[in-house]
């Protein structure tokens, strides 16, 4: 008997995220195949794109520098982390999906970031000694019930059998939400909210270190953090990221008036 996977689709996938799903239903397009989700939304909503190896943004929205593939902003301004490597942009379908995961306690769409994560993450240079996630604060945490950052941490960790410590880093303080900050205003208000618990700090110094978050914005966490880290004697950081937010699109120029003809 034919199922509606089998019928033929002539036209792209049309992302439908509502708050459910059923068993064999993409979570993006809901069209029934035995994976989560679907090759068709791989291939339309998140392509294979070349990034800048710093801060991850697609080389064809920046000046490419280089044969290391890192964009002019990075040249000039490079991030305190070594190397940055994310899935896909921060655009629908997925950011109402990283919303679901992260607000809507759906967390078991963990594994399927984790897979969108796995093909850009092979070959990216060194690999890691240890995975260390994003830390909430306390009352964040006890709010939310779960540590977003921890669960695509530790898929990672199992899928590449690298150690994946939950504990390592610590949030010192609670922070503003730092999505509704100017980039000035997330590096004030991030600046000192970050430990290391105690029994790590020899564990860490001089290894390379992957630091797994869900987003990344304008980079002022995890620049923070990789200081944290540094500050203990890490050799080298990697930040690894489910989705990266578009950089805003260059003005236009002003407009040239001609001269009135007399």
């Amino acid at each position: 008997m034919t199922g509606p996977a089998l019928l033929p689709q002539t036209s792209p996938p049309r992302p439908s995220l509502a708050p459910w799903r059923l068993p064999g239903q993409c979570v993006v397009c809901r069209s029934w195949q035995r994976q989560v989700l679907c090759q068709r939304c791989t291939q339309a909503f998140a392509p294979p794109t070349a990034r800048c190896t710093r801060c991850a943004l697609p080389l064809e929205r920046c000046n490419r520098v280089g044969e290391n593939d890192i964009c002019s902003s990075c040249e000039a301004y490079p991030p305190l982390f070594d190397r940055a490597v994310a899935a896909v942009d921060y655009l629908p379908p997925w950011s109402q999906l990283i919303a679901q995961f992260k607000f809507q306690h759906d967390v078991a769409l963990s594994a399927t970031l984790v897979k969108l994560m796995l093909p850009p993450l092979r070959g990216t240079g060194p690999r890691p000694h240890c995975i260390v996630p994003v830390p909430l604060s306390t009352a964040r945490l006890r709010e939310r019930g779960y540590n977003q950052s921890w669960l695509l941490a530790q898929g990672l960790g199992r899928a590449l059998q690298i150690p994946a410590w939950p504990l390592a880093l610590r949030r010192l303080r609670d922070t503003p939400k730092l999505m509704t900050l100017h980039a000035d205003e997330r590096r004030t208000h991030i600046q000192g909210a970050f430990g290391l618990h105690e029994r790590f700090r020899r564990a860490l110094a001089g290894r390379h270190v992957a630091v797994v978050d869900d987003v990344m914005t304008s980079g002022a966490t995890l620049n923070e953090i990789t200081r944290t880290l540094q500050e203990v004697g890490v050799r080298q950081v990697s930040v690894w990221v489910v989705a990266r937010t578009p950089a805003p699109a260059p003005a236009p120029p002003p407009p040239t008036h001609k001269p009135m003809q007399p």
